[in-house]
This record gives C-alpha cells, sequence and structure tokens, in this order.
C-alpha cells in the first residue's frame, strides 16, 4: 500500500497546494480553546463596561479610576487568555486575536456598543440595576459572538483566520478614547 505522500506529484503544485489545504484542516480541527474562555471573556467584557458606565457617569478621580480598573481586568483576561491558547496549541491566529478577543467583528461590536450606550445612560440617570443588566447582557453578547466566530473559524480557516490589521485597531482605539474623552467633557 502506498503512503499518501508517495501519491503526490512533488513537480504538480496543485498536488502541494492540496496536501496544504489538508494540513490547515486538521489543525484547525486539532485546535482547543482554553477552557473557560467564553465565560471568562463574557465577565470581564461585563466588568469593563460596568466600570466605564460608572466612571463616564461619575466624572470624578475615583470614576476614572473605577474604569481603568475595568480596563485592566479586561486587559488581564485578554492577555491570559492568548497565552493559554499559544501555550495549548503552539500557534497564533490574528482572527482569534482580534475577532474574539477584541472585539472587532461586527456582531461582538455591535453588542458591545449597544451595552455600552445602555449602560452609560442607566448610570447617568442613577439607574444602577440596569447599569448591571446591560453589562452583563453585553458580556453574553460577546461571548456568544465570539464563540460564534470560533465554529465559523473551524469550519472554515481560510476565511476567519486573518484580524484586523494592527492600523485598523489603533484607528478604533484612538477613536473609543476620543468618544470616552467627548463624554466626559460633554457630560
Amino acid at each position: 500500500m502506498e503512503s499518501k505522500a508517495a501519491q503526490q506529484d512533488p513537480d504538480d503544485p496543485s498536488s502541494v497546494l492540496d496536501a496544504a489545504d489538508q494540513a490547515r484542516q486538521r489543525l484547525a480541527a486539532g485546535l482547543r480553546l482554553p477552557t473557560g474562555l467564553h465565560p471568562a471573556l463574557g465577565a470581564a467584557v461585563a466588568v469593563q463596561l460596568g466600570s466605564a458606565a460608572y466612571g463616564i457617569a461619575a466624572q470624578t478621580t475615583a470614576g476614572l479610576a473605577v474604569a481603568l480598573a475595568g480596563v485592566a481586568v479586561f486587559l488581564g483576561v485578554a492577555a491570559l487568555a492568548l497565552y493559554q491558547f499559544r501555550r495549548i496549541n503552539g500557534v497564533r491566529i490574528d482572527g482569534l486575536t482580534s475577532q474574539i478577543v477584541l472585539g472587532s467583528g461586527a456582531m461582538s461590536t455591535l453588542v458591545y456598543l449597544g451595552a455600552f450606550g445602555a449602560a452609560t445612560w442607566a448610570a447617568f440617570e442613577s439607574h444602577w440595576w440596569l447599569v448591571a443588566v446591560a453589562a452583563v447582557a453585553g458580556g453574553v453578547g460577546y461571548a456568544l459572538s465570539a464563540r460564534r466566530w470560533w465554529h465559523a473559524y473551524r469550519h472554515d480557516p481560510v476565511a476567519h483566520a486573518d484580524g484586523a490589521s494592527p492600523r485598523v485597531l489603533a484607528v478604533l482605539a484612538v477613536l473609543a478614547c476620543v468618544g470616552v474623552v467627548a463624554l466626559l467633557v460633554v457630560g
């Protein structure tokens, strides 16, 4: 019985490309997410949303410290998740970083912005129970959109492997900072 490698013609580009596609599919099928990634990411986003809403509404130094603490919680969970993924699988996927962890996908961005807007409005109105509901809903929606992306990636890794470029992420970060500053100045 001949092995698969013996059947491939090294001079035939289509057979080499076919072998590469099969290897990519095997790699994608064998990747594992860190245990508890989705709940941890959802909780970190919920904490970040709630603390940001409080900090923006409070407009004090203590409020700013709470908002920054929420960002630190999110960044800590994100860094740990990416580290664990790399340790478990031995690879890095740009799409995982930008789409799942940083939420640059369309669905996670819409969920985050909706929850952020609702939580911030509720904080300005001092409806703290509604801030908590909006933050938790945003965290759950963010985690579900991350799960959805992961399933899409596993089905078609070529279409979903690329993440947002560092330039796009930098522009989005600057716009987010300008938006927060505008909320602090206007509010």
